[in-house]
């Protein structure tokens, strides 16, 4: 535990601090090696530098502005206007979509209100009247007409 080195966690290293600041590592370093800037170096060759010391030298940079700033870096003219282009691109396709969205939801509700009006018909439809069959014949009616079919009307 003795050979251990207990780094303190407020302390940077070159890289935390070149994060800190917006510079580069070999900035920090340089302004190190010029004595602008003061840093404990450790026994694994690395450095701890105060942030009070560090932010006395070069301001701090919020990490929004310094991701902004890569962007700005890595995106040249052509590639935003081709990003612009793919914007509007996706903004027409979106808008196209929620069009088709809003169709179906019509669509929808359509089938819906006519399933209503169906099923309002086949559940309130009157029952069918009752039709009254013909009575039976009798056996007298029955011979009487096999008489009359075969020997035609002779009874009086």
């Amino acid at each position: 535990m003795a050979n251990e080195t207990i780094r303190n966690p407020m302390k940077y290293t070159l890289g935390t601090a070149a994060t800190a600041t917006g510079k580069s590592k070999a900035t920090i370093h340089r302004a190190v090696k010029s004595g602008k800037l003061s840093a404990l170096r450790r026994d694994d060759g690395s450095y701890e530098i105060d942030p009070a010391e560090l932010h006395r030298v070069y301001p701090p940079v919020s990490i929004d502005s310094s991701e902004e700033r890569q962007m700005r870096q890595s995106v040249t003219p052509e590639e935003t206007a081709l990003l612009r282009q793919e914007n509007d691109f996706l903004k027409q396709q979106l808008e196209r979509e929620r069009d088709f969205s809003r169709e179906l939801s019509r669509r929808l509700d359509d089938e819906a209100t006519e399933r209503r009006r169906l099923t309002a018909l086949l559940t309130h439809q009157p029952k069918p009247e009752v039709i009254p069959s013909p009575p039976a014949p009798t056996e007298q009616q029955g011979k009487g007409k096999l008489w009359e079919k075969l020997f035609g009307k002779t009874k009086a």
